[in-house]
């Protein structure tokens, strides 16, 4: 079921077993091998059976028809926040375009989307999508959790954190390289989320940067979710846990469709208690989830090494 053997070099987790449940030996093994995966690689395979072979063909084939819309249809999908509408037709990643549905856990959030793409309205794209968005977003559930348990965390620290996250879940296309166009597809970046959950379809091309610096391919089945922590998880966690580097190379024949849950904070992020002490001092100040993301492509973030430290880290240095 793992395919090829790059697979096992970012550790899975099965989701799929049924006697995966809190307090369980399985469940507590299975929290060991997530942190240690995060705080190693930033990302690990989720194996999950929730999301069918029918909704995963229908969300796809649904993918097509979005991005084959107008591009002045697709260009009325804008937002006050950065990075939630429409992007596209970029000259540094010519091959890449996504859109992204606010809310979408929310009737409300994902009808307000299908009646800017379709005014006349268009059913089974908001019920096809309203139910893969809950279904994911139920695996964010129960990853987080699993991420609490795995330092220890009081349940109502992960109260806090799910009751305060936002939703986002973005489609991507990447178009074939013309003769005279590179096969960069997205170039090496980290996420602003905490996490950001992946589902492809059949064509690969994202690759993930491993701890020792090594590239590596995903290779991404229906059933197969990558989760990649992103620059949230690192405050929250006091810098144990890693973002994910990753990327698109765009290397085989056929267009490049995948789908991404973005998990933001609704209030403030910051490091629980817990995870502060003489080893860990404090190393984030809390920040505005919104306001990083308007910062995050400034002239002052760009030329950073880490955009996140850039906007929020403590400088001792500057307090002695």
């Amino acid at each position: 079921m793992m395919g090829s053997q790059t697979v096992c070099k970012v550790p899975a987790v099965d989701f799929t077993d049924e006697e995966l449940k809190p307090g369980t030996a399985k469940w507590a093994s299975a929290c060991q091998v997530i942190r240690g995966a995060l705080e190693d690689h930033g990302c690990f395979y989720a194996l999950y059976d929730k999301v069918s072979m029918e909704l995963y063909n229908s969300v796809f084939i649904l993918m097509e028809e979005l991005f084959d819309l107008p591009l002045e249809t697709k260009l009325q999908k804008i937002s006050d926040k950065p990075y939630h509408g429409y992007y596209g037709q970029n000259v540094h990643v010519p091959l890449y375009e996504s859109l992204g549905i606010n809310d979408p856990l929310t009737m409300e959030g994902v009808q307000n989307f299908t009646k800017l793409m379709w005014p006349a309205g268009y059913d089974h794209f908001c019920e096809t999508l309203g139910l893969y968005a809950k279904l994911v977003v139920e695996l964010d559930h129960m990853t987080k959790r699993m991420v609490c348990d795995g330092y220890g965390l009081e349940q109502k620290n992960c109260d806090s954190l799910l009751e305060s996250t936002k939703y986002m879940l973005r489609s991507f296309k990447y178009r074939l390289p013309q003769k005279d166009e590179n096969n960069l597809g997205l170039h090496a970046h980290t996420d602003t989320s905490f996490f950001t959950i992946l589902h492809q379809n059949n064509v690969n091309g994202l690759q993930v940067k491993l701890k020792n610096g090594e590239w590596t391919d995903i290779d991404l089945s229906p059933f197969m979710f990558l989760i990649l922590a992103g620059d949230a998880f690192k405050v929250w966690s006091n810098d144990r846990i890693q973002c994910c580097e990753h990327r698109v190379i765009i290397s085989e024949k056929k267009e490049r469709y995948s789908m991404g849950l973005f998990s933001l904070g609704g209030k403030l992020v910051e490091t629980p208690e817990e995870l502060v002490d003489e080893e860990h001092p404090r190393r984030y100040k809390p920040f505005d989830h919104y306001e990083y993301l308007r910062f995050y492509a400034t002239k002052k973030a760009l030329e950073s090494k880490s955009r996140i430290k850039a906007f929020c880290a403590i400088d001792y240095a500057d307090e002695n």
